[in-house]
């Protein structure tokens, strides 16, 4: 084989392939870092929600009639 048969991507287009890759590697970033900051969000509600939801029991337990 020459090496006229195994080029075959011009180095513009390899320039542009790799560009567009960096480009593709920041929207997957940036993604990641919005569902991670969501998730985040989240996991801080769920203990909020839980300690009030036992103590809403707790008290509806103490003053509820019987």
């Amino acid at each position: 084989m020459t090496k006229n048969e195994l080029q075959r991507y011009t180095h513009a287009e390899l320039e542009n392939a790799r560009t567009k890759g960096q480009v593709v590697g920041w929207i997957q970033g940036a993604g990641a870092l919005l569902v991670l900051g969501v998730v985040f969000k989240l996991i801080g509600w769920i203990p909020t929600v839980l300690v009030v939801g036992v103590v809403a029991y707790l008290l509806y337990k103490m003053f509820a009639k019987k």
